[in-house]
């Protein structure tokens, strides 16, 4: 039996309270560490959660000998020295979305992946949610037969006019942490997409900004990014999909994947992010017009369940089997079984999917990749 892989989480937010629980949930795997930009944060970041070992500089946690894998939590402009730093020490690393600020720290971080050798992920863990893998593998095998297209949204009022819902992710209104609708709700779609239908090869995209302020019970943030994306993608095998990302659009729909074909369609829904608990799948098959209603397609329970993995399904915690399961491939590839995913590789194609449609929509005209 492996000794177990020792992980350090950096990060007393996202990191802790999202990646925590699912890393512990996992056998052969220990959280021995947490670092926090302060040694009285750090401190106490170990004391809430049960963590033996504190750190204040991320370069001192990259560097230790006794920790096997870096996760990084933070924002994007933070992150990039993060990465950077595991991967020169020879870590395995764990990445949110977006990948990065910009598409040359992407390609730095890709760069040093290549070089270190090790096993480099990223948050994207939309298509390990069990109904969205289930739905891949139905496509595959056939049910849709020839699939013609594909759209995903992804539309919610994180912000509104009288509330800001999400007080904690004000930092996306600031251009200078490379966020936006695109990049941030956008990333998680692309990712989505390139996982399903494989590399995109060309983009067009409008972008604005429609809501100028965002209340705080103490101040009024004045966002100056677009929070609003539209994206037409053409894959490079020729297949057309469309995004829309919107994070100020009052009553939205919250989440929904559509893939038809020459024989019906599948959809997956979610009333927010989509996660394990509350994504559900929905078909229907070549029928009479009018008369094509969507039935809801159970979860089959294979899809419910990962080797080595104690997270539960149904559960409501945030992400918590999506990112048991992405975790748990990591986990594998370390000790040399199988491919871990979505990898840096993918990562860098979406930034750079992301970086094409922002120039698409400033420029009016479609990009190739």
């Amino acid at each position: 039996m492996p000794p177990p892989l020792r992980v350090g989480i950096i990060s007393a937010a996202w990191g802790a309270k999202a990646h925590l629980p699912a890393w512990r949930s996992l056998d052969g795997v220990e959280v021995t560490a947490i670092c926090t930009s302060r040694p009285e944060t750090a401190a106490k970041a170990a004391e809430d959660f049960q963590v033996a070992r504190a750190f204040h500089d991320f370069r001192a946690m990259a560097a230790d000998l006794d920790i096997d894998i870096v996760d990084c939590g933070t924002r994007p402009p933070l992150r990039r020295d993060m990465v950077m730093a595991a991967l020169g020490a020879g870590k395995h690393v764990y990445n949110g979305i977006p990948f990065a600020k910009d598409l040359a720290d992407a390609q730095a971080m890709h760069a040093a992946w290549c070089a270190a050798g090790t096993v480099a992920v990223v948050d994207a863990f939309m298509q390990a949610v069990p109904a969205m893998a289930q739905m891949k593998a139905m496509i595959e095998a056939g049910w849709l037969g020839e699939v013609f297209g594909a759209d995903v949204a992804f539309e919610v009022p994180l912000f509104s006019a009288a509330q800001t819902n999400v007080p904690g992710y004000v930092w996306f209104a600031d251009p200078a942490n490379g966020a936006s609708a695109g990049r941030n709700l956008g990333s998680h779609m692309l990712h989505l997409l390139v996982h399903f239908f494989g590399p995109v090869a060309a983009v067009t995209s409008d972008q604005s900004l429609a809501l100028k302020a965002w209340p705080l019970a103490a101040e009024t943030i004045r966002p100056a990014v677009p929070d609003r994306a539209s994206m037409l993608l053409r894959h490079a095998s020729g297949l057309p999909t469309r995004l829309e990302a919107n994070w100020c659009k009052i009553g939205g729909d919250g989440f929904r994947f559509s893939v038809w074909g020459a024989k019906g369609r599948l959809e997956a829904r979610a009333p927010v992010f989509p996660m394990a608990h509350d994504t559900r799948l929905f078909g229907t098959r070549d029928a009479a017009l009018g008369s094509a209603a969507m039935e809801i397609i159970p979860v089959e329970p294979s899809y419910l369940a990962v080797p080595g993995c104690h997270a539960v399904a149904d559960r409501p915690e945030t992400g918590l089997f999506a990112l048991a399961s992405i975790f748990a491939k990591m986990r594998d590839a370390i000790r040399g079984a199988g491919a871990a995913a979505p990898d840096f590789a993918q990562a860098l194609h979406v930034q750079e999917a992301v970086e094409a449609a922002a120039v698409a929509s400033g420029e009016r005209r479609w990009v190739d990749l």
